[in-house]
């Protein structure tokens, strides 16, 4: 699971290659006052041809986990005026390739093209600029005239087209750059906005670039320059000032509905789905997927060519290169069975990718589907883009969703996947094991996963920041009900164990002869928190007793879990024997006999 804003994006601000060919340009970078990477530019001449080469770099701590990733580009200008760019993006571990090529004798064209695919050709935006020292050239210029400067650039990272729009505020000075001109305005990149403040000189060109990201600042300086105020170094875990708190529910996995409030000086305009009703300006009505109706619960996977609006979500892109070898071997263990309808893959491949990743950690950036077929191992993006890579191999239509989850007390960024059935798309949570996906998420957006630009990580931190949620329903825990030795819970599931009765305080209370419980539902737990435990069972449940935490994890069936603490395994065992359990959703009583 990853409920965090990823710093693909972060390193965010193009850095424009130096005008002398022997200088070299170095930068460093700040997130939130604490310094966490840089980046560099270098030329050199190889024969005829002047090569520019560009790398950034980001190492931080997520959770106490570190990270290190780093973006490589080369850009070869060449006698005749063709250029040629090569790019590495090391994410995880399998770094994301490519190339690309422009000509005179084609100006209208880009030619780009990612390892493993073939050639895209991307028509040219008019006046846009590729080599990098045309848009230090430009930058310098707007400098020196104190006018505004539009510049418009492919990025080959995240392949696609960004804005730099800046008016001139006035002379700025910086230390050791009396020239320096202050300009204020936007970055652009697919659907990101960025407000900056860039400072420029007309004989040195580019030197610094601040802005705010989610609520943390960024800062981009040569190296030389004194370190923002407030600053720290070191790699300290500033995702943390990223994250939401909310009210804790002890049925909260089961929610049909929540009701949710934004408090912000910015209004939200978040996508309407089935899912997702906008009552107000300021107040959001999350829905869990309604149940499928018969020709839904039915319908097959595409065979043979997909129609227009299907067929993007059924590619194999570098993000998810499912014609690989390797996806047949996972396919082969997913063992589908013949004549499945798509409902029915979207819960088995849920199932099998939950399974397949087995260490379920923060060490990995941002894997591919292929990476993650080869090395079962990441948060919600690795979770998600392998669900999509074999949702799409078995003619199943998936995409990614960007938004962000609920998870206890903590709503923060989260990635998972929605599935075509007739006209709707459902969502399905692989790191959770959920199909359907839990009620309590808001969706920012979807992501046919064609490149890393389209996934839109920064935009989903930047939505959210400087504003709190607000739970308006379920109110506390008014949507419980209890009957004496029953409850029933707000998705009309009725818990009873004989002998015992319950109330309501901070959290949900069981009285038995053995003590005081603390109950609440649970998504489907790994394979890491079950290590230790001691398997129970007992009629028909299933449960394992942790003996550290002298807690039962008890499995409902239907993707339903139960959270029991404190409790010796004699009592755990004695819980599992009492307890009764009718859910809504099977219409049949779920109990020991």
């Amino acid at each position: 699971m990853r409920l965090f804003l990823r710093l693909v994006v972060l390193v965010c601000f193009a850095v424009p290659a130096f005008a002398q060919a022997t200088e070299v340009r170095r930068f460093r970078q700040w997130v939130a006052g604490q310094e966490l990477g840089g980046a560099e530019d270098r030329t050199s001449l190889e024969g005829t041809a002047t090569q520019i080469e560009h790398r950034e770099w980001i190492n931080f701590t997520r959770l106490g986990i570190e990270i290190q990733q780093e973006i490589k580009e080369t850009s070869t200008k060449n006698a005749d005026g063709s250029l040629h760019f090569t790019w590495r993006t090391q994410l995880s571990k399998e770094p994301l390739e490519g190339q690309a090529d422009w000509s005179p004798l084609r100006p209208d064209e880009l030619r780009v093209k990612s390892d493993g695919f073939e050639v895209k050709v991307i028509p040219m935006r008019i006046g846009a600029l590729l080599w990098p020292r045309d848009v230090e050239d430009k930058m310098r210029e707007a400098a020196r005239l104190k006018r505004a400067v539009k510049i418009s650039s492919y990025s080959f990272t995240t392949q696609q087209w960004t804005e730099l729009d800046l008016n001139p505020v006035g002379p700025s000075p910086l230390p050791g750059y009396p020239d320096a001109v202050l300009f204020r305005g936007l970055e652009l990149g697919g659907a990101t906005r960025t407000e900056t403040s860039v400072w420029i000189s007309p004989t040195r060109g580019d030197l610094k670039h601040t802005g705010e990201i989610m609520g943390l600042s960024l800062v981009l300086q040569r190296a030389g320059l004194p370190d923002p105020l407030g600053s720290t170094r070191g790699m300290e875990a500033f995702f943390e000032q990223s994250l939401k708190t909310i009210p804790q529910h002890p049925f909260q996995p089961w929610l049909r509905e929540v009701l949710v409030r934004w408090q912000g000086a910015k209004a939200l305009n978040l996508p309407e789905d089935p899912q997702q009703h906008q009552v107000k300006p300021d107040l959001f009505l999350l829905k869990q997927s309604p149940p499928l109706k018969a020709d839904e619960a039915k319908e097959l996977p595409v065979k043979g060519k997909p129609a227009k609006d299907d067929a993007p979500f059924l590619a194999a892109t570098p993000l998810v290169p499912f014609n690989d070898p390797a996806f047949d071997g996972l396919i082969f263990r997913l063992r589908a069975p013949m004549g499945a309808s798509r409902w029915e893959l979207a819960q088995r491949v849920t199932d099998f990718v939950w399974e397949w990743i087995t260490q379920k950690d923060y060490t990995v950036g941002f894997a591919s589907a292929l990476e993650v077929c080869r090395n079962p191992r990441g948060d919600c993006t690795e979770h998600g883009v392998l669900a999509v890579a074999l949702l799409r191999k078995l003619g199943v239509p998936a995409r990614g969703v960007v938004g962000w989850m609920a998870a206890g007390e903590i709503l923060g960024l989260h990635f998972w996947v929605e599935v075509k059935l007739g006209h709707r798309w459902v969502p399905v949570d692989p790191t959770f094991d959920q199909a359907p996906a839990s009620a309590f998420r808001l969706k920012l957006g979807t992501t046919d996963l064609a490149d890393l630009g389209s996934v839109g990580w920064e935009n989903a931190g930047q939505v959210f920041g400087g504003g709190t949620w607000k739970v308006e329903k379920p109110d506390g825990l008014k949507d419980i009900h209890i009957e004496g030795e029953s409850l029933r819970a707000p998705d009309g599931t009725r818990i009873r164990v004989a002998g015992s009765t319950w109330s309501l305080g901070a959290g949900l209370v069981l009285h038995s002869e053995g003590g005081d419980l603390n109950v609440s539902a649970l998504p489907r737990p790994y394979a890491a928190t079950l290590e230790g435990t001691t398997h129970l069972q007992s009629g028909r449940w299933k449960g394992w007793w942790q003996p550290k935490e002298q807690k039962l994890y008890l499995d409902l069936g239907d993707r339903r879990w139960l959270g029991v603490e404190p409790l010796n395994e004699k009592n755990a065992t004695e819980f599992m024997e009492k307890l009764e359990v009718e859910s809504p959703t099977r219409k049949e009583i779920l109990n020991r006999e």
